[in-house]
Formats: structure tokens, C-alpha cells, sequence
């Protein structure tokens, strides 16, 4: 048995390297982020497990062969029935194996393009083998004799499945083939599907050739396990340091060129200028803002340093309108990038215009007036460089995470699927890089831009769905021990529509929570990097979010929805150098007022004619929008103790008084007519002040994106599967290059 047991787990050993190797391949996709502990998690998660599952299948031989007196003639015969077959198994089925992430986005896996016909040509091989290996000389080594086999289920696996999404193959189409068509998105897949079948069918031959080709010349290698092992092993582990390298190469000459600032003589009031955005993080969980039972002690620090907003309303539900007003200091209508409302689609499909050169963004003025610009930006697809909000940035690094080949490979390695079910490393299915990883781009941007002044803008997504805190923090507001068991076990529940709406809200709200501490955990980093380079004083440090999130207020969740408080109502802190200006302020403020009260702050010119007001201002209306298809042109007005709520179509005008009633659980605009037209009357007046200033784009109605920002959208929930029913082609001279990496 003992015997039999080894040379299973040598099996495993194999091909557990053998894996790895292949899996390593992954680091190579381009513009995806490879965190230092991922090469390292590969091996040694493939070669514990494969060298189990070899064990256990070595038992289990040994109990169905002990008495057998054909063992020893027929081993090679029973090894394939025990190992090699459960391996391809195990192996071809985890790989596809797809458990939705627990929220609106990642709902579902990318499609495999050959319908699982990889499984037909592994199981044409093992018949071969069944067929030729039935005996093995005495004088060879066993455990090389299914090198062949292993290699070569691995890589028709990998690589049938893959196939639409392996960079240079769909170059190559893309370029030989559809570069110069305009097609609607749907129909370029259908177009790009069928040139595919050639470079599948010369693939999965060139692999069967190889295979064959092995199978003739293993015959040489002759009892040369432990060297064997040894090589694969030295393989394995220099081609991971090998794509580990090239990834963080490549990673840093896209993202941080050289940069340059021209050079101007005296002193700026301001030298270092940090605008921090924690994405889809709404005010009332935060303990600033009077949450006892939330964890966010490194905000209280800096609070006590600061200028908190007590009502800071984002300018849109979601992410590219609200930036884009951030940056610019117009309102959503006024500057344009805002969602599609094609009357001809069908959808709601959250795709906004980019933004248009002629605005000039915070970052330009920083840069026209000799500071150095840079961001780092977690969240790839909304904020993605083909919208515009990089200009003026010198270093803009937004690029997806590891953790989004979970959802965008239909076969990808099996450590992804651990990640999920145990939560050991969630950012390994996580698609945005999380806080831990931003800082250390952070830190490097830092490097970067320090001694010149600069204008630096970072971008945390950690509190966005799919809501997966890392340990301890997913336990830190949950009632059980194993929120992870719990998360599996209310999916296989819901499965047959037995779940418990209020327990399972309850229990999102609890991870969204643990996020936001952990979230926290890393700003006090990035505070206390701050502080060792001795620029945390003297700084300018802004700390907002974009937008809220809903847990089942109002019938509604995620963002991108109706503008109850839960979505538009975010944080605001303002740390002056030397914290010259501390304490609470209650005026009304939007995001849209931050450009010029920063640019105030630090003694630069504000241009003329933006609509947002240094420091808010409360004797002026404030206003919210979104464009959505199923509700058409949707805003909201802020006026004293009233907020009033205006939608296109399919929903009626609703009208709160926020003091009485903060939830909005009572709709007035039927009781207080009166206060409901004057309301209505002030937001048409301002309507017609805030008229669109995008003449360039103001007839465009969407885009067709690369398939890297589709992709990007459709993993955080911008875009849901079967919603890309009907994008225009570019318009002329705008470049679009699906299938490329932006």
C-alpha cells in the first residue's frame, strides 16, 4: 500500500507542476495586475492538492488491486483508470466551474467557445492510451510513461476554452480580418466566432501532434523520476518568476513614465494636493458621521485633523458621471459623460460617453501650473482610460486585478475557485485590485512624484459589490463565525428560491461593512506612509466617494438606481496643511463643488463659467442626475428640508422632507402640492441654466468599446449579460479597437 500510496503522490506531484506551468500563463494577459503573492499561492496550492488527490487515488487502487496477480503487468492499465481519468475529470470540470459571486455583478462565467468539446478530444486521447498502455516494460519509470497525457489534457483544456480570449490570436483576427468592419457589438462576436475555427482546429491538432510525438520518444527517458521532478520543478517555479517579472514590468512602463513638469520660479501655497475617493461608499456607515457599530478608526483620525461635510451629495448614483463632475466642476447634463439612452435599445445598459476634450480637468490645471500629476485607480472599467477622465494625469494606472480572469476566462486555474469558497486570498476572484495593492502602487507613485509638487488622485473600490472582505474583516459585523460557509450555503438555498430576503440583506450589509474596515486598515497605511515621508502636514488631503450603495431600501440595490439617500448622500473631509480649518460644517455640497474649492484652497485660478461653487453654497439648489434607460432622465433637488424626486417615465415625482423623515418612507408630492411645484418650477429653472456644454458629443448617444472595457463593465455590474443588444459604430476618426487592451 505504502508503496502504491508514494507513487500516487508522485503522480500528484507531476502533475501539480505540470499545472502550474500552465496556469502561470495567466500572468501574462495583458493589463492585469499581478499581486507578489500569487505566483507563490499557485504552486503551492496545485502541488498540495493534485498531490492528494494522487494519494487518495493510490489508496483506492490498492483496495481495488491488492489481490490482483495482473497488478504488476497491468499497472499502467489500472493507473489510468485511477489517476489519469479522475485527474482530466477533476481537472476539466473545477477549471469550468463557475460559483456566481454573491451580489448583481459576476453573475454568470464568459461563455466556453467550443461547447465543452475539449472534453471529447481528452477522452479520444485517454482511449489511445487505454489502448497502447496496457503494459509497461519493467525497466521504465511509470510516472514519466503519463507525462504526455498530463501535459496534453491540460492544454486542450486550456486552450479550447480559451481560445476567443488569448491576446494574440484575437489580434490577429481583429486585424486581418474585421478591422475596417462597423458591425453593432453582437454581431462583430458572431463575425470574430467564425474566423476562430481555424486557429481552434490547427490548435487542438498541433497539441494532438505533440502528444503523439511524446507518447514515441518518452521511451528514452528511462527511470528518471526524481530528475524529472526536479526539472519540472525548476521549470515551474522560473517561468512564475519569469511572468511575475515580465507582468511588473510591463505593469510599470504603461502606467509610470517618465514625467516632467516645467519649471517655474517661488514657492506654491500648496505643494502636495492628495484627492482620495473611496468608491461606493455612502456617509451613514462610516463613524464620522455617527455609525457606532462601524470600524473606522483611521477616518476618525483624520477627521479630527479636518473639515467634515455633514451633506455632501454626489452628482450622479454612479461612477464615470460623478468623476467627471469632479473633475471638471460641471453638472452631469452640462459635461455629458453620461449613461446611453438609446430609445432603440432594450436595456439598461450603463455605458457612458467619454468625456470631451475641450473641459479642463483638475488634473490639467495642476499640471499647466508645474505640479506633477498621478492616480492610481482601482476601479478599470468605469473610470477605464477610453473615458476621458485620465486627462491631464501624467501617471494613470488603472488596471484590472488578477482576481477578473475568474469571470473573464471560461478555464481558468483552479486557486480561484479556492479563493472563493474559502476566502483565503479573496482578491483572487475579486476583478478590481484592493486596497492592500493600491497602496503599494500608491507608495510607488509616491516615489515617483516626490520631491516636485503634485496633484496626486487615488481610487479605492474595495466597499464596491461583490462585497468579499478579506480575514478577520468579513466577520467583523456578521452573525456567524463562517461567513463564508454562509455566503455558500444561502446560494445553494436560493438555488430553489428558499432564501430569506431579510436575513441574507442583513448578512451583505455585514460584508459591505467588513469591506469599509478594511478599507479603513489601509488608509491608516497610507496616513502613517504619509507621515514617515513627512508630506502628511503639509498636505492637502480630500477624502469623498463617488456614490452610496442600497441593501434592499426601497425594493433596490447596488448603485446606478433611483436617488434615495443611500445612493447620492457620501462622505467629505478636508485636511488643510496644518489642519488650519477643523470641525463639522453642515452646508450643502456637491462633487461638482470640489473643483473649484480645491483649486481655492490651494491659490490657483478657477476658470470661469463652471457651475460648481467653492465650498458649496446653501442659498442655491443642489441637483443630482442620471440617465437610465427604463426610467429615462431621472433628478433629484435638494431645497432646504425638502428633496424632491423627478423620473422621465414609469415612475411618479416623490417629494421628502428629509428632517422629518430621513429614510424617505413618506412620499409627499400628492399630500404638499404646493411645496411639489415650486419644487418642480426650481428644477426646471435650473434645467434651463445648466444646458449641455459637449457640443462634440452632444448627438452621440454611445459607443463601441474595446471587448477589455465591456468586459470591465459587465464584472462590476455596469452591463449585464445579454444587454449589448445595439452599440453605434465609432463615430469618424474616433479609435476602437475591440479585442485590444486599452
Amino acid at each position: 500500500m505504502k508503496a502504491i500510496t508514494i507513487k500516487g503522490m508522485t503522480f500528484g506531484i507531476i502533475a501539480g507542476l505540470i499545472v502550474t506551468l500552465f496556469d502561470g500563463l495567466f500572468m501574462l494577459v495583458p493589463n492585469v495586475y499581478v499581486p507578489s503573492s500569487y505566483p507563490i499561492l499557485l504552486i503551492t496550492f496545485n502541488t498540495i492538492f493534485w498531490i492528494t488527490v494522487g494519494g487518495l487515488s493510490g489508496l483506492v487502487m490498492w483496495v481495488f488491486a491488492r489481490n490482483r496477480k495482473d497488478l504488476n503487468e497491468k499497472e499502467s492499465f489500472y493507473w489510468i483508470f485511477f489517476f489519469l481519468i479522475p485527474f482530466t475529470v477533476i481537472y476539466g470540470l473545477l477549471g469550468r466551474l463557475f460559483i456566481p459571486l454573491a451580489s448583481t455583478a459576476v453573475k454568470t462565467a464568459s461563455p466556453v467557445f467550443d461547447h465543452h468539446l475539449s472534453f471529447v478530444w481528452v477522452f479520444l486521447m485517454l482511449l489511445f492510451s487505454l489502448a497502447f498502455k496496457r503494459r509497461v516494460p519493467a525497466n521504465e519509470s511509470l510516472v514519466i510513461f503519463f507525462i504526455p497525457e498530463i501535459a496534453t489534457s491540460i492544454a486542450l483544456f486550456t486552450f479550447c476554452s480559451n481560445i476567443s480570449k488569448i491576446p494574440i490570436i484575437s489580434k490577429c483576427i481583429h486585424y486581418l480580418f474585421l478591422q475596417d468592419t462597423q458591425p453593432s457589438y453582437n454581431a462583430y462576436l458572431t463575425m470574430f466566432e467564425k474566423f476562430l475555427i481555424l486557429p481552434y482546429a490547427i490548435g487542438v491538432f498541433s497539441i494532438l501532434g505533440f502528444y503523439l510525438l511524446a507518447f514515441l520518444k518518452i521511451k528514452f527517458l528511462k527511470r528518471k523520476r526524481n530528475l524529472v521532478v526536479i526539472v519540472l520543478f525548476l521549470m515551474t517555479s522560473l517561468s512564475l518568476a519569469a511572468h511575475f517579472i515580465v507582468n511588473h514590468n510591463r505593469f510599470a512602463k504603461h502606467n509610470y513614465p517618465s514625467t516632467t513638469t516645467k519649471q517655474t520660479s517661488g514657492t506654491k501655497k500648496i505643494s502636495y494636493v492628495i484627492l482620495i475617493v473611496l468608491d461606493t461608499v455612502r456617509a451613514d456607515r462610516l463613524s464620522i458621521y455617527g455609525d457606532s457599530h462601524s470600524s473606522t478608526k483611521n477616518l476618525e483620525s483624520i477627521a479630527m485633523d479636518s473639515l467634515v461635510f455633514e451633506n455632501c451629495i454626489a452628482s450622479s448614483p454612479w461612477t464615470t458621471p460623478s468623476h467627471a463632475s469632479l473633475f471638471t466642476g460641471f453638472y452631469p447634463s452640462e459635461h455629458g459623460s453620461v449613461n446611453n439612452l438609446n430609445s432603440k435599445a432594450r436595456s439598461d445598459i450603463m455605458l457612458s460617453t467619454p468625456l470631451a476634450e475641450e473641459f479642463l480637468t483638475l488634473a490639467e490645471i495642476f499640471k499647466n501650473n508645474s505640479y506633477k500629476t498621478g492616480a492610481v485607480v482601482s476601479n478599470f472599467g468605469a473610470l477605464n482610460k477610453m473615458f476621458r477622465i485620465n486627462q491631464g494625469f501624467q501617471i494613470y494606472d488603472a488596471t484590472r486585478n488578477i482576481g477578473n480572469i475568474y469571470r473573464l476566462y471560461p478555464f481558468r486555474p483552479i486557486v480561484h475557485l479556492f479563493s472563493h469558497a474559502t476566502n483565503i486570498y479573496p482578491k483572487y476572484i475579486i476583478p478590481y485590485r484592493t486596497a492592500d495593492d493600491i497602496n503599494k502602487e500608491t507608495f510607488r507613485a509616491l516615489n515617483k512624484l516626490i520631491p516636485s509638487p503634485f496633484f496626486l488622485f487615488i481610487n479605492y473600490m474595495d466597499a464596491h459589490d461583490p462585497y468579499c472582505p478579506p480575514r478577520p474583516f468579513n466577520s467583523y459585523f456578521s452573525d456567524t463565525a463562517f461567513p463564508q460557509l454562509y455566503r455558500l450555503r444561502k446560494k445553494v438555498v436560493s438555488f430553489f428560491k428558499m432564501r430569506d430576503k431579510k436575513s441574507w440583506d442583513s448578512f451583505l450589509l455585514s460584508q459591505y461593512d467588513g469591506e469599509i474596515a478594511y478599507l479603513d486598515h489601509h488608509l491608516g497605511k497610507l496616513f502613517s506612509k504619509l507621515k514617515e515621508l513627512e508630506i502628511y502636514d503639509s498636505s492637502l488631503v480630500i477624502i469623498t466617494s463617488d456614490h452610496g450603495e442600497l441593501f434592499g431600501e426601497h425594493g433596490l440595490y447596488f448603485h446606478g438606481t433611483p436617488m434615495y439617500e443611500g445612493v447620492v448622500k457620501v462622505p467629505l473631509v478636508i485636511k488643510f496643511p496644518f489642519s488650519r480649518r477643523v470641525g463639522y460644517e453642515k452646508r450643502m455640497i456637491t462633487l461638482a463643488d470640489l473643483y473649484p474649492t480645491i483649486l481655492s484652497i490651494c491659490d490657483l485660478p478657477v476658470p470661469d463659467g463652471i457651475s460648481g461653487k467653492s465650498f458649496g453654497n446653501g442659498s442655491m439648489p443642489i441637483v443630482s442626475e442620471l440617465n437610465n434607460y427604463r426610467i429615462g432622465e431621472h433628478r433629484i433637488l435638494y431645497d432646504g428640508q425638502y428633496k424632491y424626486m423627478t423620473y422621465q417615465h414609469q415612475r411618479k415625482s416623490e417629494l421628502y422632507d428629509l428632517k422629518k423623515d430621513p429614510s424617505e418612507k413618506l412620499n409627499l408630492s400628492e399630500k404638499l402640492p404646493v411645496i411639489t411645484a415650486a419644487m418642480n418650477k426650481k428644477l426646471k429653472e435650473w434645467i434651463k441654466k445648466h444646458k449641455p456644454r459637449h457640443d462634440k458629443y452632444k448627438d452621440r448617444e454611445a459607443i463601441i468599446l474595446s471587448q477589455d472595457v465591456v468586459e470591465g463593465l459587465k464584472a462590476l455590474g455596469y452591463i449585464s449579460d445579454g444587454e449589448l443588444e445595439k452599440f453605434k459604430p465609432p463615430l469618424k476618426g474616433y479609435k476602437s479597437i475591440p479585442y485590444e487592451n486599452q
